[in-house]
């Protein structure tokens, strides 16, 4: 199963930034594909598919499927393209992970910008944007180049 897709994360905060620039040093670009919620409508592969929903309540993931996951499962499904650390998502990804994560991916998020001060992580970071494939918007081939700052430095 192609396990790929796309990560839509809010460019407002920097704990998501952090996290998503983190995630953009460890997994291949033609395997996750990086898009600030802002920028949806970029991309009408993904904008069809989570046209009317809250993107800013919750982490969305769209899979090179075209399935939406939001939530832990979202987050899950990123973490599990991420080398090594993708066996413990794996283990969670599952009915009782979703039930035992959920919550706590929800008060995360609820308090992701008091989190993310705490953390000494800034307000405002560069953004991460690969760029993605035109035809699907799945991520952008192995070698794709990121628009926007290079998270790798």
């Amino acid at each position: 199963m192609d396990r790929s897709g796309t990560l839509l994360y809010d460019a407002d905060c920097g704990m998501c930034v952090a996290t998503t620039t983190w995630l953009g040093r460890w997994v291949p670009a033609n395997r996750l594909g990086l898009l600030p919620l802002q920028e949806v409508a970029t991309v009408p592969y993904i904008a069809a598919r989570v046209e009317g929903r809250a993107l800013a309540e919750r982490l969305h993931f769209v899979r090179a499927d075209g399935m939406v996951l939001t939530g832990a499962r979202a987050g899950l499904a990123a973490g599990r393209l991420v080398p090594v650390l993708g066996w413990y998502a794996a283990l969670l990804d599952r009915p009782l992970g979703h039930r035992l994560l959920e919550p706590v991916y929800r008060e995360i998020a609820s308090h992701r910008r008091v989190i993310g001060r705490l953390l000494g992580v800034p307000a405002e970071c560069p953004l991460p944007v690969r760029a993605l494939r035109q035809d699907r918007g799945a991520p952008a081939s192995a070698g794709g180049r990121m628009s926007g700052r290079d998270p790798r430095g």
